[in-house]
């Protein structure tokens, strides 16, 4: 069984906890705007309201850990935002709603039962209704950021009172630079969630179509955090720590999706492999290689992949020995760990290894990818 990702140190717990906390203060009052319905859909995704309606109170199993918040709070803190600038917390609520309807759409795509211990959504509310909710949730996000505009004074250019004057354009530069780059990380994980579809109907999807389906649909919002978070002389390269970061998330999530363990993942044992997903373990299994012991293992996996109707327990068990035989497993933890070392290395262009304004980040990225840093 892989090794499960390091529990949360003391350091990463407060920072979660920091970082969920603020943007409740954000999101919780933006659900009374959506309306009735999408609000019980989205609350209930989020964690803070149970199946039936009622609050959840205490320790919540729903909602996530708030890691792409955290890294907008980290990146602020890092390159030396003023922690009263409104748009940090804004835009640490916008990027968790991205990640929330990214997660309500999988689970409907994928026919997920199971999300964070807990029935998903759709099992919940029905498919219907998680739709609407994703519609109804999107232009918020943008909206959250042109929230913090000041309200301009209701007087004309005369001093007298009237219509409020046209806002200054650089008064309107950082919320507009804020939500081309939520804008990017939206068209990214539409982007993304189609080429999934399609790679899932591919005898063969490779991996670089599947690192490109990770970077698109895990990567962005990764990168989206840490490009809302930092100051904008230091957005490139903290950028492309969240872009590597993400991906190596994804990966590890991969191999946990295969041999990981439910009370890790959230998940039944294998989850991802009994439902044919084409995980990274999976296309590189299904990649033929020449120095490969067993070179027939992508022909024996393809014919159990081809089969229309679901496994048996054989079968699965099968598939199994299969992706163990082929080496796939040991191929995705080393590819996590080059996009890990990527990570850090655009990390050190802003925050050298020695010096503290970087701790935050690295203990985030020792805690997703399950590796001390």
């Amino acid at each position: 069984m892989n090794t499960p990702p390091s529990a949360p140190s003391a350091h990463v717990l407060r920072l979660l906890a920091a970082a969920r906390r603020r943007t409740d203060a954000v999101i919780v009052p933006l659900l009374e705007r959506v309306g009735p319905a999408p609000a019980r859909v989205l609350a209930y995704q989020w964690g803070v309201w149970g199946a039936q309606g009622q609050p959840v109170q205490g320790s919540r199993t729903g909602g996530g850990k708030a890691v792409r918040a955290a890294l907008v709070f980290a990146c602020a803190r890092a390159t030396g935002r003023p922690d009263t600038d409104p748009l940090v917390p804004a835009g640490a609520a916008a990027v968790e709603m991205l990640h929330t309807l990214s997660l309500l759409h999988d689970d409907v795509m994928d026919g997920d039962e199971l999300r964070r211990g807990r029935p998903a959504a759709w099992r919940v509310f029905g498919s219907d209704a998680v739709e609407d909710a994703v519609r109804a949730l999107t232009p918020h996000a943008v909206g959250l950021l042109f929230d913090t505009l000041p309200e301009p004074a209701a007087t004309t250019a005369t001093g007298l009172p009237g219509s409020p004057p046209p806002r200054d354009p650089e008064t309107l530069r950082a919320p507009a630079r804020a939500t081309a780059v939520l804008g990017d990380a939206l068209v990214r994980l539409a982007q993304g969630q189609a080429l999934d579809l399609a790679l899932e109907r591919e005898p063969s999807p490779g991996v670089a179509a599947t690192l490109r389906v990770h970077a698109d649909k895990t990567g962005s919002l990764f990168a989206c955090a840490c490009a809302l978070g930092a100051a904008p002389a230091a957005a490139s390269d903290l950028t492309a720590f969240g872009e590597h970061l993400g991906i190596a998330f994804q990966i590890t999530d991969d191999v946990l999706g295969v041999w990981g363990d439910p009370a890790v993942t959230g998940k039944p044992a294998g989850a991802d492999l009994s439902a044919r997903k084409k995980s990274h373990p999976v296309a590189v299994a299904l990649t033929p290689d020449p120095d490969r012991a067993d070179e027939d293992i992508p022909r024996q996996l393809h014919g159990l992949y081809a089969l229309p109707r679901p496994w048996t327990a054989s079968e699965r068990a099968e598939a199994g020995r299969l992706l163990d035989r082929s080496g796939a497993r040991a191929v995705s933890q080393a590819a996590a760990r080059g996009h890990a070392r990527a990570a850090l290395t655009a990390l050190a262009r802003v925050c050298p290894p020695h010096e503290e304004a970087g701790e935050d980040l690295r203990a985030l990225a020792s805690f997703v990818t399950g590796r001390p840093y």
